[in-house]
């Protein structure tokens, strides 16, 4: 072999080295140094249950960590006391730096008295307002799907947890404020027994129940709407 091709060969070789080495490097970096923000291109997809009956996708998204977190337990903007089993938190960032977190869980039904009789989901907001969640009660499977995201970094409304994150469609999984969608497939049981809506997102009650918009949330904390409510003659 002449000198020009054995330079050659070790120029090449020496090329495959480095970019095994800056791979393995790069990949090392990622998990001591997490990544700062997301790509547009990025996206984070969770098949909650791992079966393909409830996926959560958030697009310009990346995954910075995963871990199994303990059982436990949280309220509803309504005070209805629900848990999380065999769950999982994912940790987030997006395109600006803001990390959010979503927690994921599959689990049996026989301990969720909410899904009695015709109540197949629950959609609602946390006492804290900075999350959202969404349970689905799937007797074929008897299971039970559970998300909650959001946090004081990242929050999420109603509509889009359900129709942007979760890809649910709108005919079967209405906004629990819309006037199609009052029923006792979006309700609580309260202690008469009785049936009523869960709190929809914001932007839905402060147009379709302002009253009720200043009932379950705080003056002054969504300008927006708040600008609009004063448009309307409401302070």
């Amino acid at each position: 072999m002449s000198n020009a091709k054995k330079g050659a060969v070790i120029i090449v070789g020496l090329f495959i080295s480095l970019l095994i080495i800056s791979f393995a490097a790069g990949t090392i970096f990622n998990l001591i140094v997490p990544p700062s923000e997301a790509f547009y291109s990025d996206k984070v997809v969770e098949d909650i249950g791992g079966d393909d009956v409830l996926v959560a996708t958030l697009d310009d998204c990346l995954k910075v960590s995963e871990e199994s977190i303990p059982d436990g337990s949280f309220k509803t903007a309504l005070g209805v006391d629900l848990f999380w089993r065999d769950a999982k938190n994912i940790t987030y960032v997006d395109t600006y730096g803001k990390k959010g977190n979503m927690i994921v869980w599959k689990t049996t039904p026989e301990n969720y008295h909410i899904f009695d009789g015709n109540i197949t989901f629950v959609s609602d907001y946390l006492d804290s307002d900075d999350k959202t969640c969404f349970l689905l009660n799937v007797p074929e499977k008897n299971a039970v799907y559970g998300i909650i995201i959001g946090n004081e970094n990242i929050s999420y409304w109603e509509s889009q947890l359900l129709y942007t994150i979760l890809g649910l469609n709108r005919t079967e999984y209405g906004l629990t404020y819309d006037s199609a969608s009052y029923g006792t497939s979006i309700s609580y049981a309260d202690t008469s027994n009785h049936y009523h809506t869960v709190v929809p997102d914001r932007y839905t009650l402060s147009r379709t129940d302002p009253g009720a918009y200043y009932d379950h949330y705080e003056y002054g904390d969504n300008y927006d709407i708040d600008d609009y409510l004063e448009s309307q003659g409401y302070d």
